[in-house]
């Protein structure tokens, strides 16, 4: 069972243990079995993805095919031989030939085809480079996705346990003539409440399961849990005997806390330098979108070399059959004389999406810039929410639920006001699950501003304080 629910059930099981006890005809507690799956680490998620998904060899075929139209043009162009032999008629009028051509690039038409060619691999390496980095974000957010559900269903089977103790000793205290039956009612309907939303939460986790295992290239119903490591965001960082150690008791108040509050402006500041010239010159998308400008830009003296001539090296032969023919070694050049305005018109087209290029790379360059600001202080402040949850709300709505029972039980408190307090816990639980999930989601959102792996220095300015 996860953490989040041994704190659950050490916070809330010994509170009914009283009644319990004394209840000796009541039902056992309710365990609902899961089944065994094996539990993968993050790190060797992305590595199956990074194998497995066909994402990633279709990108990796594309590279392959602009590297070899790179390796094509950067060869000499290939000879070509014509033959011309005659059936029929006189010698003269058959005109027999043997023409063996070779094309010389003096005037650098297809050095100008190669750049464009090399500007062209450089895009698909900056693409292949941008599906991988899509790839590893995506399981990132679709592991967090499904350890919170694997959290969910295991508070709802804690939430499950917990309101079969209390319906128990509802009906322990109904017989005893110390509470009215309605009592055992409300908590009968309390228990089926919580059994939906369990059934609810083991749904949503196969199907976040599927997701994950598409991802991974599995088959969606391969048995697969995420397992995060230890520390950091995903524990409480309270000692092995969970949170509930040290809630207060009910004459204590709650001691403040001992964590520090994250200053947002200095840690921002410090990031912000950091990581955003990086961004902007490391970014694949900004990288694709530049080379596709250098192409644009290479197209344009294509197009400008359409106009000068042409020269082949000719080796001819003036007859097909027999040895009385005659050699000759010439050369041939082919001069475009006049445009009527379709070279000028593709030129003039080249360069305009030349310009278009341009205003596109700085409308992306400007939207990097706003990306990494949201995402750093999205993140920072879904951090301070994570740390004020695990300080604060947590322990002071376990403290408030252990007074409202201690309470019911000397007759101070009403039922409703312990079920409310039952109630407004599974719902902090359920928020800070929700918030330690933010945390890995903000984080996947900040590597996907900055297009890499966030730098472990930007990590530890980042990293909330650990417990005390």
């Amino acid at each position: 069972m996860s953490r989040l629910s041994l704190i659950l059930l050490c916070g809330l099981v010994p509170l009914f243990i009283g009644d319990a006890v004394r209840a000796e005809d009541a039902a056992p507690l309710a365990s609902i079995p899961s089944a065994v799956e094996p539990e993968i680490s993050l790190d060797d998620l992305i590595r199956r993805a990074l194998a497995n998904n066909p994402q990633l060899p279709t990108a990796r075929a594309s590279q392959d095919a602009a590297r070899e139209r790179l390796n094509g043009l950067r060869s000499r162009p290939n000879p070509v031989l014509q033959l011309v032999p005659g059936f029929g008629g006189s010698r003269e009028a058959r005109d027999e030939e043997v023409i063996l051509s070779q094309t010389i690039d003096v005037f650098g038409q297809r050095r100008a085809q190669a750049a464009v060619a090399a500007a062209e691999l450089r895009r698909a390496q900056a693409e292949t480079t941008l599906t991988e980095r899509t790839l590893i974000l995506q399981v990132k957010n679709a592991a967090a996705a499904l350890f919170a559900a694997q959290e969910a269903e295991s508070l709802g089977v804690a939430q499950v346990e917990v309101a079969q103790a209390f319906r128990n000793a509802a009906a322990r205290r109904a017989e005893l003539g110390d509470v009215p039956p309605v009592q055992v009612q409300r908590a009968e309907l309390e228990l089926l409440r919580v059994q939906n939303e369990l059934t609810n939460a083991q749904t949503e986790r196969l199907a976040r399961r599927a997701g994950l295992n598409q991802l991974v290239g599995q088959a969606p119903e391969t048995p697969l849990r995420v397992a995060f490591e230890g520390g950091g965001m995903w524990s409480l960082g309270v000692g092995t005997n969970g949170l509930a150690a040290q809630i207060p008791s009910s004459t204590s108040p709650v001691p403040p806390s001992t964590v520090p509050p994250l200053q947002v402006g200095s840690s921002l500041v410090g990031a912000r330098g950091q990581i955003l010239p990086n961004a902007l010159s490391t970014r694949p998308d900004l990288l694709s979108a530049q080379a596709t400008l250098e192409a644009r830009q290479a197209q344009v003296g294509v197009l400008r070399r359409q106009g000068r001539p042409q020269l082949e090296v000719q080796g001819r032969r003036s007859s097909f059959f027999g040895r009385q023919g005659s050699y000759a070694l010439r050369a041939v050049v082919t001069v475009p004389l006049f445009d009527f305005g379709s070279f000028k018109a593709e030129r003039r087209a080249a360069q305009a999406e030349v310009r278009a290029q341009e205003s596109q790379i700085t409308f992306l360059r400007s939207q990097v810039s706003t990306q990494v600001e949201q995402a750093l202080l999205r993140l920072e402040q879904q951090r301070q929410t994570v740390e004020r949850f695990r300080s604060g709300i947590v322990p002071l709505t376990l403290d408030l639920l252990r007074k409202t029972q201690i309470g019911y039980n000397a007759g101070a408190s009403t039922y409703l006001e312990v079920l409310e307090a039952q109630r407004t816990l599974r719902q902090v639980q359920t928020e800070y699950l929700q918030a330690l999930v933010g945390v890995r989601s903000g984080e996947a959102a900040l590597e996907s501003a900055i297009g890499a792996a966030l730098p472990a220095k930007l990590t530890g300015t980042l990293q909330n304080p650990p417990a005390r």
